[in-house]
């Protein structure tokens, strides 16, 4: 009855259709956000697979259901095996992640990238991959591997050889007077681990000397401010509609280029 009352008095608004329609719209949305936020820790729980890291267990196209990280803890891979807790058919949770903390392509980047043009300022499209265990500082990244430098967790994706650590590589040693003159262009990600803003390179220094380098997450744990949550769903395919401006525009990239 007051569904009715309701519907009715929106009916009676002194509005365009149009304009009711968009209103509708936002209403729905909104409506939806808030759920999200109150039931699952963030405002759009939902993410469409883009790369083919996690095969078979997530799919490119898959739209996964994420629980945000306030609300829940990250149990990985080694802990996970003690229980016989698994997800997505193999022990431990899958989490999604911001790259060394970079922040996520809003709409707007994501056209200009479309576009082939440069946002200007270094972000990078969360990565969804396995936690496999948590290391303290100091402790080695992998066996016989380099010390953490900071605590956080060591991922890999399911179809991956390799862990997201391992995943990268060495370009040469860091020119120190460039990095000295170029400070407010360079983010400090924490112990002598720094984020070249504009090229996104990874800086390190070592007993060895100081770096430059890239990667998925490369000689870099992941800290816990850079988890956004933990994988509890996936509904396939669905999500090839969200991927499908990208899918086409490598392709038109492709032949442009054959051309």
């Amino acid at each position: 009855m007051m569904h009715m009352k309701i519907e009715e008095w929106f009916d009676s608004l002194p509005l365009p259709g149009i304009v009711k329609d968009i209103i509708f719209v936002v209403v729905v949305v909104g409506g939806i956000s808030i759920l999200s936020q109150l039931a699952l820790g963030l405002w759009t729980p939902m993410v469409a697979v883009e790369s083919g890291s996690m095969v078979p267990n997530l799919n490119i196209g898959d739209i996964i259901i994420v629980q945000g990280a306030s609300r829940t803890e990250v149990i990985p891979w080694d802990v996970a095996e003690k229980s016989n807790y698994t997800t997505f058919n193999k022990p431990g949770d899958v989490i999604l992640y911001r790259p060394y903390g970079k922040a996520s392509p809003n709409l707007l980047d994501q056209i200009i990238m479309l576009l082939g043009m440069s946002t200007g300022e270094d972000k990078a499209t969360p990565i969804i991959h396995r936690a496999l265990r948590y290391v303290k500082t100091g402790e080695p990244m992998w066996e016989n591997g380099p010390a953490a430098p900071f605590e956080g967790y060591i991922t890999k994706g399911d179809h991956n050889e390799v862990i997201d650590q391992i995943a990268g590589q060495i370009y040469g040693q860091a020119n120190m007077s460039y990095i000295q003159s170029h400070r407010n262009e360079i983010r400090d990600v924490g112990n002598d681990v720094y984020i070249d803003k504009e090229t996104g390179l990874l800086i390190y220094k070592t007993l060895n000397g100081t770096f430059v380098g890239e990667g998925i997450s490369y000689l870099t744990p992941v800290k816990d401010e850079w988890v956004i949550g933990v994988a509890r769903a996936k509904i396939p395919l669905v999500g090839y509609v969200r991927l499908l401006p990208n899918i086409i525009y490598d392709e038109i990239r492709k032949i442009m280029g054959a051309s």
